[in-house]
């Protein structure tokens, strides 16, 4: 036992470092963007699965859903042991069983059993979103948060990015079981690596030790929450839009467009990087700008979109190729970028000690939207057009945007009211 005290107090002041904190939040972003590369990069495998199976647009938006159905399944109850237990052991282990099971894909071409792998490998990533959101949480102080949960949040739209570049070509060179096992790979590397240097805040106790509330004691109190209730709506619609970029993006334009399927996939590439450039900027000035206000930010990301999108339903095939570019930029920035804005609108509002379940709360409910809005735009596509689908969406942005509108406006009159 005296033996281990040495190693532990070395430990614990190579945490009270000031720069520790920014290790930690490489790591967390790290491991959220390894695991992201696979349940991102279900969106360019679809398009090559499309093509080598003769799959319909429903059929490959229904993959990219399936890898959704499983934080559905699991969040709820990850964010509440996220809060008793803490993150390093949930989120390392969790990154690893991803990557193991989705190396299974490589062995099938059977489509259902490849849907059934999708929700498993969904289950395991989980763990990731509210694990690094309570890893912000718990290790930066309100005045850095909205900079440490962008660059945290960015490691989404990097894991997508290196997917959109990578997959498509490593498909076509090598086949789609090498990007298969490059995903795999990267996702177990990610998971280790979180597992060997993550590490709880010093002094820090898990809930376990100082909460007794129940874990439906917990949720009646979050559900009971009316503040959160514009926040989540908006989340709903954004997400539906993030998820429809991420799976039929890149087939849009290789399809309706003159761009080739390996310029289609670096359009993605585009919308995902510039998405991770917005979950930084747009997270950061609502510190510096709108002084910690979330929601008239996520109000700019809600019309941005809408001119991205309507410029999507009109588009020329004919259209030059920086256009699009500048396009898909466009729509990373906003229609991707205004994620952490989310999180960190939700995560605040959190009752003490529930921060891992307030903002598994907040996915689940955008679960719904993850798993339907890829099929139903799939379908939509099948039985219309990109046009038509296209609009549909812009028809429920512009319809949440009046109803911000709409609050900003009663906020307004409540201030004036009281001065």
């Amino acid at each position: 036992m005296n033996a281990r005290l040495p190693v532990q107090r070395e430990r614990m002041e190579h945490q009270r470092k000031p720069h520790y904190r920014w290790l930690i939040l490489a790591v967390a972003t790290w491991s959220q963007a390894s695991a992201t590369l696979v349940t991102y990069g279900v969106g360019p495998l679809a398009a090559i699965w499309q093509n080598q199976w003769s799959l319909n647009a429903s059929q490959a938006g229904l993959l990219v859903s399936a890898v959704q159905i499983g934080p559905l399944l699991s969040m709820l109850f990850i964010g509440h042991a996220l809060d008793r237990h803490g993150e390093r052991w949930l989120i390392g282990l969790g990154s690893c069983l991803l990557g193991l099971t989705f190396l299974l894909v490589s062995f099938t071409t059977h489509y259902g059993l490849l849907m059934l792998l999708l929700v498993i490998v969904g289950i395991w990533y989980g763990t990731a979103q509210p694990g690094g959101s309570r890893v912000v949480l718990r290790w930066f102080s309100e005045q850095e948060r909205g900079l440490a949960m962008g660059i945290r949040q960015a490691g989404i739209p990097v894991g997508g990015a290196i997917g959109g570049a990578l997959l498509p070509y490593l498909s076509l060179h090598f086949g789609w079981q090498t990007a298969v096992f490059t995903q795999a790979a990267f996702a177990v590397a990610g998971g280790l690596l979180f597992l060997v240097l993550y590490r709880d805040p010093p002094g820090s106790r898990h809930g376990r030790q100082t909460d007794k509330s129940s874990f439906t004691q917990k949720m009646m109190t979050i559900a009971k929450n009316k503040k959160t209730s514009p926040i989540l709506f908006t989340g709903i619609t954004l997400i539906s839009l993030q998820m429809v970029l991420v799976g039929h993006l890149m087939i849009f334009f290789s399809h309706e467009t003159e761009a080739g399927l390996v310029i289609s996939g670096q359009l993605l590439a585009t919308a995902l990087m510039f998405g991770m450039a917005g979950r930084i900027v747009l997270a950061y000035i609502s510190d510096k700008w709108w002084e910690g206000n979330r929601e008239d930010p996520l109000h700019l990301c809600v019309w941005a979109s809408v001119i991205g999108v309507s410029v999507l339903a009109f588009t020329p095939a004919s259209l030059a190729v920086w256009a699009l570019f500048v396009l898909s930029a466009w729509l990373g920035f906003f229609g991707i970028g205004w994620f952490s804005l989310f999180l960190l609108a939700v995560a605040e509002h959190a009752p003490p000690q529930a921060e891992g379940l307030m903002v598994s709360y907040a996915l689940t409910l955008n679960q719904a939207a993850i798993i339907l809005a890829p099929t139903i735009f799939g379908f939509i596509v099948d039985v219309q057009s990109y046009s038509v689908a296209w609009s549909v969406l812009n028809v429920l942005l512009i319809g949440n945007g009046l109803l911000l509108l709409k609050r900003r406006r009663g906020r307004s009159k409540t201030a004036e009211g009281r001065e």
